[in-house]
């Protein structure tokens, strides 16, 4: 065969009787991939000089088109390119042009092959000027119709769209001339695009798109991608993978391409493996190396796991000089129990130098020899952020933390499953001496041998420090007094707060070890077996709250004069009468004795901003009031999670006869156990710090108030805590306290109608990207699966709550809701079931669902908006499956 005969230009010519001119950039690119040894598909080109011949006795007549088009008029630009579209499409090719093409297509192709047909204008995919989307291509075009599809790409080279990228550009628009690329397509299983440099600052790092389907999904944004970083020199991969709902496939029956449903196994595996991700940084980084410049590249990989470059070209970076920006991950996961909705500056002051403080000494406490991080000491100043009003984990540096444990990869897994991360994001591992290695490997072994001893410690210094901080009276104190018991509440607790952490590792483990060998040992007959042998653990008190509640109901319950106070409509009322009427001694005894161990636990307790029951004690009145008409008890409710906790050692017993086996589980089942309490009773204990910190700055907000400094004590929360402090301390920057609280009231007015995402991905200043989330929902169906956590099913009314202060008249209702914090308690013990849609096997809510005996399931993406209020619901807490009519 001729390989060139002027007209057609077979992949199989050799590159130095390539004339660019005539292949145009694009195909000029192939020729050279193709020489450098890359994989490609077979290819022909229609040269330009065919499209040249075509339209030369039309040239003058679009020349005077393209001169008569105003660019600042959008209809101007279509009227021209119809025009010249028009021109193309009646234009006739020589009588010997589609024999020769057809007798090309049966030598290059093998026969039925469908082909792609693509634009190669001359100067495309050059370093300075990309094109990239301006002209149109053809995918699964069948021989028949090729002739029409080149004709068509002929036309987009004058796309209004083209027209005004050249103009934008100062391209000139005389003698425009295009060569075509028929290729065999690829039926892609997988595809997308690889850039040899980061595009935000060019370091030399692969950055990877990669979704499953054609790559017409990827490039046109019409599928869910992951994203994966790889840097030239290293194997450790930054991998984003996020759940894939769609992909583009060829519909043959309708000769189409179409959108289709990935199937469910694959919707949260990653699309390519690391052995494929790392065989394409290769192959980015030779690119580069031949091209001698950063490139732009699209890839395919077909259903045996073939690899095809289709097309290559430089990256075309802005004018302005590149600037190294910092890439942050932020993911609101876990951390929205505590921190739902909008959070004030106060309280964000606040607890961002606890996470600080916290995680730094932590994380040294897992280090023998510590100056290993010295250097990263930064990352713990950051470790949340406050993103338009809303709490995010900045999550690279959680990884970064992670990573000088040994067994990162491990701990990493376990500590996503902990607080609910649904992405997976992978990041490279911290490089310990090997002496440092094995004596960190010790501490770690030590720290899950110490569970009980570490949760002693603890206890003992928070009661010793707590007492004598909630003895004080504050209501007498001056600023400066106030802001000496902050620092000393901050001196005392920080020196202890990171056993929470140690224990939080351990619990972590031990789940994910009870949940391992539940599956491997063949225990796990009801796929739920390792949850509920963590049910009825009496030692975890966020319960506690809910059963001394319970108690109080009963008191109702027992004396007709109790009864009557509930029919009194008001409150307040009820409480005052109880505190100052005599015949209610011992209700108001057991109010008091309830208000002094749980006064602070309510909802949303970790705002300092949200009043408790100490500052509103009428509404416990309210909470009694439900929980009476429920007519709850502790014994149903003990009886209940026993008996589930039992049916679970029995199945293990019947089924586990190894010795060692049983040795081994039941010391790991009863470090779960443990850490795991320690894990609910430790927040019970950050709950009370939570009380004693929101006391002092009421009173600081009272002193304020008096001295005219702000308009009313809730004002103080728009402060932080050092402009609070430095305003006492002759610190402050700004000495205008009003102006500054209503600057931060307008901006929280606009915060609240906004709906930022889950997870943000930042490049340089966070608050120059966009945040927020599209109202859309694709859920059609009338089935969601999320994650089940608590065995049982239940069947009810839904129930959509978003605000947890809503009245509920009944116990027969299926609670969901976006997520839970410990507040939420009330309501879940009086639901049948709880769906929520965050959270994770170790959130509050798995857990305290499990104690509480509840279906629960977690995890469940759009559950508010996809379960309508008031449907007829059921849920099975082992599988996480929810049905709805």
């Amino acid at each position: 065969m001729n390989y060139k005969n002027g007209n057609l230009i077979s992949y199989k010519t050799r590159l130095e009787e390539v004339n660019e001119c005539e292949v145009g950039g694009k195909g000029w690119n192939l020729f050279r991939l193709l020489h450098f040894g890359f994989p490609l598909p077979p290819w022909f080109v229609v040269s330009s000089s065919v499209f040249n011949e075509v339209i030369r006795e039309q040239r003058g007549s679009i020349e005077k088109i393209l001169c008569s088009m105003d660019f600042t008029n959008q209809n101007s630009l279509d009227i021209a390119s119809s025009l010249i579209s028009e021109i193309i499409s009646n234009s006739e090719v020589t009588s010997q042009f589609p024999q020769e093409l057809f007798l090309t297509i049966e030598k290059i192709f093998s026969q039925n092959k469908l082909l792609s047909v693509r634009s190669s204008v001359i100067g495309e995919d050059s370093s300075e000027n990309s094109f990239a989307g301006q002209m149109d291509s053809f995918l699964n075009v069948h021989p028949s119709d090729i002739i029409d599809a080149i004709k068509k790409v002929w036309a987009s080279a004058f796309s209004s769209r083209a027209l005004v990228y050249r103009h934008s550009k100062n391209i000139r628009l005389e003698n425009i001339s295009t060569a075509v690329i028929v290729q065999e397509m690829v039926q892609s299983v997988a595809s997308g695009v690889l850039f040899t440099v980061d595009p935000e600052n060019k370091t030399k790092k692969c950055v990877i798109s990669a979704g499953f389907g054609l790559g017409e999904g990827v490039v046109h944004n019409m599928v869910e991608t992951d994203t994966y970083r790889i840097g030239w020199q290293t194997d450790e991969i930054l991998k984003e993978v996020r759940k894939k709902e769609y992909r583009v496939v060829f519909d043959q029956l309708h000769g189409r391409t179409c959108n289709e449903v990935v199937p469910l196994e694959l919707q949260k595996r990653q699309v390519l493996t690391d052995s494929q991700i790392k065989h394409l940084r290769k192959c980015g980084v030779k690119a580069q190396q031949y091209f001698n410049i950063p490139q732009d590249i699209e890839w395919a990989l077909d259903e045996r796991g073939n690899l095809f470059i289709l097309q290559a070209r430089p990256i075309v970076f802005a004018k302005q000089e590149v600037t190294t920006k910092a890439f942050r991950i932020w993911e609101n996961s876990n951390i929205v129990e505590s921190y739902p909705g909008l959070t004030l500056p106060l309280t964000f002051s606040f607890i961002c130098k606890g996470y600080e403080s916290s995680f730094r000494n932590s994380t040294l406490g897992f280090l023998f020899v510590k100056k290993a991080i010295k250097k990263d000491l930064h990352i713990f100043k950051n470790m949340i952020g406050l993103l338009e009003g809303r709490v995010y984990y900045n999550l690279l540096n959680w990884y970064q933390m992670l990573s000088y444990l040994p067994g990162f990869k491990k701990h990493k897994e376990s500590w996503d499953q902990m607080i609910g991360i649904s992405h997976k994001v992978d990041f490279p591992l911290k490089k310990l001496s090997p002496f440092n290695y094995f004596c960190s490997l010790l501490i770690v072994i030590w720290r899950l041998l110490t569970v009980k001893q570490n949760s002693k410690i603890f206890f003992t210094h928070f009661n010793s420090v707590y007492s004598n901080l909630d003895n004080l009276n504050l209501s007498e104190a001056t600023e400066e007094e106030l802001i000496k018991i902050y620092e000393t509440l901050s001196q005392e607790f920080t020196d202890k707060w990171h056993l929470t952490l140690f224990n939080d590792f351990c619990a972590m483990k031990y789940y994910d070890w009870l949940k391992q060998i539940c599956n491997k040992w063949g225990l796990d007959k009801n796929q739920n077996l390792y949850n509920d042998l963590l049910c009825g653990e009496n030692r975890v008190e966020s319960t506690a709250p809910v059963r001394s509640i319970l108690r109080l109901t009963e008191m109702f319950h027992e004396k007709p004069i109790y009864q009557a106070l509930l029919k009194e409509e008001d409150d307040q009322v009820v409480w005052q009468r109880i505190q100052q009427e005599n015949g209610y001694a011992d209700l108001k005894n057991a109010l008091e004795i309830h208000m002094h161990f749980f006064g602070d636990r309510t909802l949303e307790e970790l705002k300092l901003e949200k009043p408790t029951f100490r500052e509103e004690p009428a509404s416990l009145i309210k909470m009694i009031k439900h929980y009476y008409d429920l007519e709850l008890s502790i014994e149903t409710m003990e009886k209940k999670e026993q008996k589930v906790r039992s049916d679970a050692e029995k199945n293990v017993h019947l089924r586990l006869k190894n010795p060692f086996k049983k040795l081994v589980f039941w010391f790991i089942l009863r470090n779960a156990r443990l850490a795991i309490a320690n894990r609910e009773n430790m927040r019970l204990a950050r709950s009370r710090l939570f009380g004693i910190t929101r006391r002092l700055f009421r009173r600081m907000a009272k002193l304020f108030v008096e001295k005219g400094l702000i308009e009313s004590s809730s004002d103080i929360y728009y402060l932080t805590v050092d402009e609070i402090f430095g305003f006492v301390q002759g610190t402050a920057v700004t000495q205008s306290l009003k102006k500054l609280v209503n600057i931060r009231k307008e901006e929280y007015n606009e915060f609240i109608q906004h709906n930022p995402k889950e997870r943000i991905l930042t490049t340089g200043i966070p608050y120059h990207n966009s945040l927020s989330a599209t109202e859309s929902c694709d859920g059609t169906g009338k089935i969601l699966k999320g994650i089940g956590c608590s065995s049982g099913m239940a069947k009810g009314v839904a129930k959509v709550i978003f605000d947890p202060r809503s009245a509920i008249e009944n116990s027969d209702y299926i609670l969901v809701a976006k997520s839970t914090d410990p507040g939420w308690v009330f309501l879940m013990i009086s639901s049948r079931g709880i769906v929520v849609e965050k959270g994770s096997v170790l959130s509050h809510t798995a857990i305290i669902g499990r104690e509480l005996g509840i279906p629960t399931i977690v995890g469940v993406e759009n559950a508010t908006k996809l379960i309508p209020d008031g449907a007829k619901i059921s849920i099975n807490g082992i599988t996480g499956e929810i049905r709805w009519q």
